[in-house]
Formats: structure tokens, C-alpha cells, sequence
């Protein structure tokens, strides 16, 4: 326990001290369409090899300038920070994005529109369970597991509410579910990889519902897609830092994107 619990506080140092380049742009010309993307570090791009080209963000916005996509020139206004949860999601990140929404998507030009809004939070707030349950469900664990999941209920409800009322009722929202990142290759808590699954799929009826139902669950009535990592990603495509995914990581996350933006 002194390992896994050693392994977390390092863990925490090198997810405060993540790759932090600033990916939040200048604001946008008003005669050009914009992307937006919340999140967390792999909003940012940790993992990849060049985040502010082979990251998921990035590679989705590349999808979307396409012909596939939207066909046109995007402004990327990328508000991601390393270590990013929902409470801080909320007062880190949220303020400025209901801000520039409102800006340009509250005026009477359709051509500066923020066209696509993309939301990847949860990671953070269910990583500390690692330490309350590594040594199994216990009565403890499932109690942290509980407030944990109420806490981000709560808030990832309101940032969905604050960016549908800001953004209006056809603005694509797409927010990402979670992979489960302990089957990394090299990482060295994959002996709790099956946590992991339970903390993120549920365990009926000792847990009926995961950080992913819940995501999908508040997303809905909000008008949100759900871009479906979990089970995506192989242990290859992830980090042996038992978190972020790399290149091949990046790239399936952003496919997944795509096919939410298609079919939403």
C-alpha cells in the first residue's frame, strides 16, 4: 500500500506539472467559425508526441475542416488544462467559455459561430478512488465511491447546462467517455485494472452505475453526443503513466469524436 500510495502522490505531482504549453489561443477573428474544447490533460494533449499536432483536439479539428466535417477554416480555442476537474472545470473554464459563447453565438453573425463544442472531464475526479480501494470494495471505497459520483453529477450537469444555454439549442456539444487507462502496457498498477472497469462500467448490483453511465445519462437531456473511448484503446495505445494515451491513443479518441459529431 505504501507503493501504490507513493505512485499516486507522484502521479498527482506530474499531473500538476503536465505538459502546460499554452494551447488557448488568441480570440478568434470575428469573420471565422470556431472549435472549442474543454478538459482535461488529454484536452491538452499529454501523452501525445507533439500535442498541438498529433493530440486528440487537434486531429479532431483537422476532421472537421474537412469535407467531412464542416468544410471550412476553424479558429481552435482550446480552454484544457492538465489536472482539470469537474469543479475545477467549473471555475477555471467554464466562465470564459459561456463568455466567448455568448459573444459570438449570441450575435446576428452566423459566420463567427462556435461551431462545435467539446467537453472530456471525470478522469481526475474518480483517479484519488485508487488509493481508497486498492485494497478492494470495501464499505469505505463504495462510500467514496458514492460521494464522488454525486459531486460530479452535480457539476457536470451544470457545466452542460451553462453550455447548452450559452451555445443554443443546434450547437454540436460532444463530451467523451472514459477508457479504462490501468491495462496500459507497462504500468504498474495493472493488477487494479478490473477497479478501474467497475469504477467506469458499474458493477450491478454492487455498483448498478459507472462514471460512464453517468455521462451519458446527463449528457442526454442536454442535447450532448457521447464520444465512446471505453474499450477503444488497446494497453499499447495508452501510457505505461497509467493515464494518458499516446499517438495511437490520441488518434482513436479523435475517430471517436468523429463518428459522435456524424451521427449526432
Amino acid at each position: 500500500m505504501r507503493r501504490l500510495l507513493l505512485f499516486l502522490l507522484v502521479a498527482a505531482a506530474v499531473g500538476a506539472l503536465a505538459i502546460t504549453s499554452d494551447t488557448t489561443y488568441s480570440r478568434a477573428p470575428q469573420s471565422q467559425p470556431e472549435y472549442m474544447a474543454l478538459g482535461d490533460s488529454l484536452g491538452v494533449g499529454v501523452g501525445a508526441s507533439d500535442p498541438a499536432t498529433t493530440g486528440y483536439v487537434p486531429l479532431f479539428r483537422d476532421f472537421l475542416e474537412s469535407d467531412e466535417g464542416l468544410d471550412s477554416d476553424l479558429f481552435l480555442n482550446n480552454l484544457s488544462i492538465s489536472g482539470a476537474t469537474s469543479g475545477s472545470l467549473i471555475t477555471q473554464q467554464l466562465s470564459a467559455a459561456v463568455a466567448e459563447l455568448e459573444d459570438r453565438n449570441g450575435d446576428k453573425n452566423d459566420q463567427n459561430d462556435v461551431a462545435v463544442v467539446t467537453v472530456d472531464i471525470g478522469g481526475n475526479d474518480v483517479l484519488p478512488l485508487i488509493g481508497v480501494c486498492g485494497g478492494g470494495v470495501t464499505a469505505e471505497c463504495a462510500a467514496a465511491i458514492s460521494a464522488t459520483f454525486a459531486t460530479f453529477s452535480a457539476n457536470f450537469d451544470f457545466i452542460l447546462g451553462e453550455l447548452r444555454t450559452a451555445a443554443g439549442p443546434d450547437t454540436p456539444i460532444i463530451v467523451m467517455n472514459y477508457y479504462n487507462s490501468l491495462v496500459a502496457t507497462g504500468c504498474p498498477l495493472n493488477a487494479l485494472a478490473p477497479l478501474g472497469d467497475i469504477v467506469l462500467e458499474g458493477a450491478p448490483p454492487l455498483l448498478p452505475l459507472g462514471l460512464n453511465d453517468l455521462i451519458a445519462a446527463i449528457a442526454a437531456p442536454h442535447g450532448a453526443a457521447v464520444a465512446e473511448t471505453f474499450g477503444r484503446l488497446s494497453p499499447n495505445d495508452i501510457q505505461p503513466d497509467c493515464v494518458h494515451a499516446n499517438d495511437d491513443g490520441h488518434e482513436i479518441i479523435a475517430d471517436q469524436f468523429k463518428d459522435a459529431f456524424k451521427d449526432d
